[in-house]
């Protein structure tokens, strides 16, 4: 039996940094919302001369792109969770339609890639971001605040949630100071806030201390500070990274869209850190130093008790010019915070993946250091750095100083504002990962 012939069904229009870039097609079999769908890119001829890939894995080609679903490049620009179930309510999708939330919601995605609806030549709306914007930790000493309170910040994702697209799945949106306040925007936001999530209290100081520690201690971090809402409560906000000036910005890809992972299986099983710092080793042009700062950047989550260091919690930039696809930089590290204050969440695993590849699947099996401690150790991680191709004393080295950071850093009584508890709860937890990492098996 022959398969039934596909017809357009949605057509979309992908822009870098406001210039056409290509076409994004949907076909669908039947009128049918159960019927089989496949999905083209195709470049535009003119960007063809001068323009840069969208993605790394989608260079200039003259030849059409052709997919079976729609790709991990475009599923992985989508919000999720929160922000996600708003778009898809205000713009009457399922949310499981990511080429409509696409349409819908594409215009002001992190990067330089943008998504309009239909065959257009132009972006309906402007992209352009008022700068220079300010470090988000000077803001609460300037008096700034964040309009409204947490309890009303749903409200405002009804006017101000559709049109842009942000991962993950805590509440959030973009912002822009206007003035002495932090106040949505769809279009043209500087900074991501995100307020205390519920049954999690005092998610943003916990967040904000970790992150102030990771760049204390000299790891690239995105620039962040704590700013109060109109009642006192405070926020977690993040400078976005991805702008390089008034209308420009860097091209950004996640670990998952790199990888060639749904956003579903950000955190599966089936993955691990070795396999997954391969591959983003590969997409950087097997940089030595972008490999080495993944590397820390692992065992940096395993220290702080981040148990949530998932695929679209890396992520690789490069400039948007060029027709080189490479992934030169890496993103500053960001959306970290320690889960030992949280039980629920604490006792769940170690780390989001395996650290080794032999962990992965169903078959996958722990290092023999790993069953006699029953925890990682410096053993796992040393031979994560050595599989992923750094040289064993670098690793070791690497280890050493940055666990002697750390703790001279915590015994230097550095701190921001959390409780008490919380406080001693992660600290407590960082000095026993960093005796873990001094065991080895012998």
């Amino acid at each position: 039996m022959l398969a039934a012939p596909m017809h357009v069904n949605r057509i979309a229009t992908v822009f870098v940094n406001g210039v056409k870039a290509g076409i994004l097609t949907e076909y669908r079999a039947s009128q049918d919302l159960s019927a089989r769908e496949s999905y083209t890119f195709a470049y535009e001829s003119d960007y063809l001369a001068d323009g840069s890939p969208i993605g790394h894995h989608l260079p200039l080609t003259k030849a059409r792109y052709e997919f079976d679903a729609l790709p991990p490049f475009f599923t992985n620009l989508l919000s999720e969770g929160w922000l996600r179930t708003h778009q898809a309510q205000k713009a009457r999708l399922d949310k499981s339609d990511e080429f409509g939330l696409l349409c819908a919601n594409g215009e002001e995605l992190i990067g330089a890639v943008s998504v309009a609806p239909g065959e257009v030549d132009d972006l309906p709306s402007q992209r352009s971001v008022q700068i220079p914007i300010s470090k988000p930790s000077t803001l609460k000493d300037k008096g700034v605040t964040i309009v409204g309170t947490s309890r009303s910040f749903n409200e405002y994702a009804v006017d101000h949630a559709n049109g842009h697209s942000i991962s993950g799945v805590q509440r959030k949106l973009m912002m822009k100071l206007e003035g002495h306040q932090l106040v949505p925007t769809a279009r043209g936001g500087q900074y991501i806030v995100k307020p205390t999530p519920e049954g999690v209290p005092h998610c943003p100081e916990n967040e904000f201390f970790v992150m102030s520690l990771a760049k204390t201690i000299g790891l690239k971090t995105a620039e962040c500070g704590l700013v109060p809402f109109e009642d006192g409560e405070l926020a977690y906000v993040t400078k976005r990274f991805d702008i390089l000036n008034k209308g420009e910005r860097y091209f950004v890809e996640d670990g998952a869209s790199l990888c060639l992972v749904h956003p579903k299986h950000k955190d599966s099983e089936a993955l691990s850190y070795e396999t997954v710092l391969k591959r983003l080793s590969e997409t950087a042009g097997n940089s030595k130093a972008v490999t080495l700062n993944l590397f820390l950047q692992v065992v940096f989550s395993y220290l702080v008790a981040n148990n949530d260091l998932h695929l679209k919690n890396f992520s690789l930039m490069r400039k948007p010019f060029g027709q080189d696809s490479t992934m030169d930089m890496l993103a500053p590290i960001y959306d970290v915070l320690s889960l030992a204050p949280y039980p629920v969440f604490d006792h769940a695993c170690f780390m989001s993946i395996g650290v080794l590849a032999t962990e992965e699947g169903d078959d996958g099996y722990f290092s023999d250091a790993y069953e006699q401690f029953g925890f990682y150790t410096q053993s796992d991680f040393v031979q994560l750095g050595v599989n992923i191709g750094l040289p064993q004393a670098l690793v070791e080295k690497q280890l050493k100083q940055l666990i002697g950071k750390l703790l001279k850093v915590l015994k230097s009584g550095f701190r921001t504002p959390l409780p008490d508890k919380m406080y001693a709860t992660i600290t407590d937890r960082i000095r026993e990962r960093c005796r873990a990492l001094e065991l080895t098996l012998r």
